[in-house]
């Protein structure tokens, strides 16, 4: 038990993603930074673009790629083999379709459905980046992905 906190069972670096008002904190940062690349005064083409990209980055590090907390809280413990895990693999205790990976799921959808919508068809290229931002923020989420490490141990 931690004195003024309550007792905590689990990490809070891993589980703020189903606590209230996160999702609305995550699609807020999504647009404020729609808005910083709007400033640059980016056609919105390749403003949704650079925003699927970016999240496309930002995700894959945090959520698939570095084990353990991406947001380590070291006031409390956190068992060893959680260590070994993604974020994504800790996320409410590894159980898949729960509202928050959904949640995660649905945005990776409807951030390629605005960078797609705000598009043109003759911009072939800016279509292909798109998709592999796409496929690359979506694939790891899938169930068939877990615990799988591609190009690492």
């Amino acid at each position: 038990m931690q004195a003024g906190h309550g007792s905590v069972t689990s990490d809070v670096g891993v589980e703020w993603l189903g606590k209230k008002g996160s999702w609305s904190f995550y699609v807020a940062l999504l647009l404020i930074g729609r808005v910083l690349v709007s400033i640059l005064g980016l056609e919105p083409s390749a403003a949704w673009t650079l925003v699927n990209i970016g999240h496309c980055v930002v995700t894959f590090i945090t959520f698939h790629w570095c084990k353990g907390s991406p947001f380590p809280t070291y006031w409390l413990y956190v068992p060893e083999n959680e260590d070994t895990y993604t974020w994504w693999e800790q996320i409410d205790r590894g159980w898949q379709f729960t509202p928050s990976r959904k949640f995660c799921i649905v945005l990776v959808i409807v951030l390629y459905l605005f960078a797609v919508g705000a598009t043109p068809w003759s911009n072939v290229w800016m279509h292909m980046l798109n998709f592999v931002a796409f496929l690359v923020s979506l694939t790891p989420k899938l169930p068939c992905m877990d615990k799988v490490r591609i190009f690492r141990d």
